[in-house]
């Protein structure tokens, strides 16, 4: 920010109170929750399978000290929620026997790799949402001659592979951390393996439910659905995409554990706040259920000229990639989204994604196709020659904060309006610490006044390009400690920044 901004920043807060509030300020509300035990933020995680042993397309390229890189940076971020799909047949369906029955080994290089997820989210009790992007051989793998193997969704051969993996991950490994199952990725899609038929996938789950119980593994793990996209309307499938969430309520709710959507939604509908108006019927259908819902896809929309022609520059990058991500700007979105999905009654949401070294266009492994999408590269080197495409991107900044000061069981509770344009906050009770996000996502600075209802002192954090604090391994220190909280705290929400308060040690 230029000085002259930052000075008139500074007049605000000697001068000049919060507007639309009396000088009590911006009152939040530990009372009245607008959710109770929040599962909390996290990321998409996948287990690299272009490049996770000697036998991915890529070789093994994920050393241990590229998976090291990874654990360190999610050591600060404490996120609370992972969502980790992958494929039967990239991980432990390893062929037919002459009757067409798949055959399982649970003991391949490519299972323990999604071990070494696991084993940290086990290790730092992270919620993790495992699942498949689709029916085995019918999403992905097409031209390897299976595509026969499986009917779709409600294959019962399929449910019964995935429940004795779920076995031997819960009852053989020990993997508490293990909650929730995704059983077809965006099933409203057009591109799923389901096409958007309801009645299939809405049969698998119903089958996956009962093995699940039949197995006894109801008591470790449940069903988290629709996981359609509530903004995509699919003109082949019967219903919109909220209407999978509706249907999903009324149909089978009682097969469901965690309800579960996905948007990359647009950057207008963010700024509006209208974001959070839309989504609130989501999480008004999950409450009416007395259920939660997350995010398990969070991301902005990537279909603008701009980035499209971003895209095509990178010789590196896929048409699906959010070159935006290497923006301070990406961040501010990010923060905005989340604040609104918190503010709705979501209880999470997992942001896609960790890592561009994840995924591919198709997966089909081809190099100068990543999915950028991520915080980093892991294989900046390696695939695009670029070791500081391994660098931590601006947008980890708000997206760790609000991972590690928003922990597991915390009470999101209602605040005044800000009554400013783009100036939105949220806020978090975790026993009797106080967490406040707050997002200017305006080109005007401003200054808002809170009555944060704690005697202990506060750290703030303060995300404004080129000039947030950063330790020497590019995580955020705190731009002030030892602040008191007091009636009407006058706090400077520069223009497209993010501020986040806490009482929460380090």
């Amino acid at each position: 920010m230029k000085a002259t901004s930052w000075l008139a920043v500074i007049l605000m807060v000697l001068n000049i109170g919060c507007t639309s509030h009396t000088d009590n300020g911006i009152k939040i509300y530990p009372e009245q929750p607008i959710s109770t035990d929040y599962i909390g933020n996290g990321v998409q995680w996948s287990a690299y399978p272009h490049a996770d042993t000697e036998n991915a397309e890529w070789g093994k390229l994920m050393t241990d000290g590229k998976w090291d890189m990874n654990y360190k940076r999610l050591d600060y971020m404490q996120p609370k929620l992972f969502r980790v799909l992958d494929q039967a047949n990239w991980r432990y369906m390893v062929g037919f026997d002459e009757k067409g029955e798949p055959i399982l080994d649970f003991d391949t290089p490519e299972v323990k790799a999604v071990e070494k997820i696991l084993d940290y989210a086990q290790k730092n009790n992270i919620t993790v949402l495992l699942g498949e992007w689709g029916t085995p051989y019918k999403m992905h793998d097409k031209d390897q001659g299976n595509s026969d193997k499986f009917t779709g969704a409600n294959d019962p051969k399929w449910i019964n592979a995935i429940v004795e993996y779920l076995d031997y991950l819960i009852n053989t490994k020990g993997y508490t951390c293990l909650k929730y199952y995704n059983l077809v990725n965006e099933p409203n899609g057009d591109w799923a393996s389901t096409k958007g038929d309801f009645n299939e996938w809405r049969d698998g789950v119903i089958l996956l439910s009962k093995a699940l119980k039949d197995k006894g593994l109801d008591r470790h793990i449940s069903v988290a659905g629709p996981d359609a996209v509530t903004r995509y309307d699919n003109p082949r499938s019967t219903y919109s995409g909220l209407g999978w969430v509706e249907e999903t309520a009324r149909q089978i709710d009682e097969n469901i554990g965690i309800y579960e959507i996905h948007d990359y939604t647009a950057h207008d509908l963010v700024k509006s706040g209208e974001f959070e108006l839309f989504h609130k019927k989501a999480a008004d259908i999950a409450a009416s259920k007395n259920k939660q819902i997350i995010f398990g896809e969070l991301g902005m929309n990537r279909s603008g000229q701009l980035n499209q022609d971003r895209a095509k520059a990178d010789p590196y990058a896929s048409e699906d990639s959010q070159m935006e991500v290497y923006d301070h700007s990406y961040g501010v979105y990010m923060a905005d989204a989340v604040i609104q999905s918190m503010n709705a009654g979501f209880s999470g949401a997992a942001a896609w994604a960790l890592d561009d070294a994840m995924h591919t266009m198709n997966d089909l492994g081809n190099k100068n196709e990543l999915k950028r999408w991520g915080m980093w590269n892991s294989l900046g080197t390696e695939i695009c020659n670029n070791p500081d495409d391994e660098n931590i991107r601006p947008w980890f900044y708000p997206w760790s904060l609000v991972c590690r000061y928003f922990p597991g069981g915390t009470s999101i509770v209602k605040t005044d309006s800000t009554g400013i344009d783009g100036v939105r906050l949220t806020a978090g009770v975790f026993e009797d610490d106080v967490t406040v996000a707050v997002v200017n996502n305006s080109d005007v600075d401003n200054v808002i006044s809170l009555n944060i209802p704690t005697s202990k002192a506060m750290q703030k954090f303060l995300y404004v390009e080129g000039e947030s604090k950063l330790d020497d391994n590019g995580f955020p220190v705190a731009a002030e400690k030892n602040i008191k909280a007091k009636k009407a705290l006058k706090v400077a929400v520069p223009s497209n920044s993010f501020v986040l308060l806490t009482t929460l040690d380090d």
